[in-house]
């Protein structure tokens, strides 16, 4: 077990994505700590942070790509980099959220529990895609959610972490290199 573990660390895609991981989990413990917890539901932190995990898709590819045997780096190498920074980085980005909402302030769960149902007020009301039964159904499900739980937690990794591939699939596809063909030589 120590020995696949050692195997697992010794990516230099499983580093960019634990410093990746790092800085989210700093950028929101600093927006919990200025007081500006609404800030964390904008979209432009979620752009920010999303920057972030690409840009630890794309150093992890290239450091591993670096590493790799026979100056070739195929896609389904690339792709599992992308897979290891971004699962790396998803889970100890979200696990600050875990870990405001049951270790420093209680309230926050409230607190985002009101955040997120005033945007998809908001949303939804300027769309009109939904009716307003349905709205009001959707803002019930929010109030009843378990948000802040560890069950919670753990469900919402999945989707993070494919949204985030969705990307990874791209950058493995540029980060591929395939081994340059001798026939001209012959």
């Amino acid at each position: 077990m120590i020995k696949r573990i050692e195997i697992l660390f010794a990516y230099p895609s499983v580093y960019q994505g634990i410093l990746a991981g790092i800085f989210l989990f700093a950028a929101k413990i600093v927006v919990y700590v200025t007081q500006h917890w609404e800030y964390r539901f904008l979209p432009a932190f979620t752009f920010c942070s999303f920057l972030i995990i690409l840009a630890a898709m794309i150093l992890g590819s290239q450091s591993d790509r670096k590493q790799a045997e026979d100056n070739t780096y195929y896609y389904k190498q690339a792709l599992l980099s992308c897979l290891r920074a971004v699962s790396f980085a998803v889970i100890i980005g979200s696990f600050a959220d875990f870990f405001l909402y049951n270790f420093v302030d209680s309230t926050l769960v409230s607190q985002s529990k009101t955040i997120i149902i005033e945007q998809i007020k908001e949303g939804f009301s300027k769309t009109k895609i939904i009716s307003n039964s349905e709205l009001d159904l959707l803002v019930a499900e929010t109030r009843k959610s378990s948000m802040g739980t560890f069950w919670y937690y753990l469900l919402g990794l999945p989707g993070l972490i494919f949204s985030n591939m969705v990307f990874g699939l791209v950058v493995a596809r540029i980060m591929r290199v395939k081994k340059t063909s001798h026939w001209i030589d012959q």
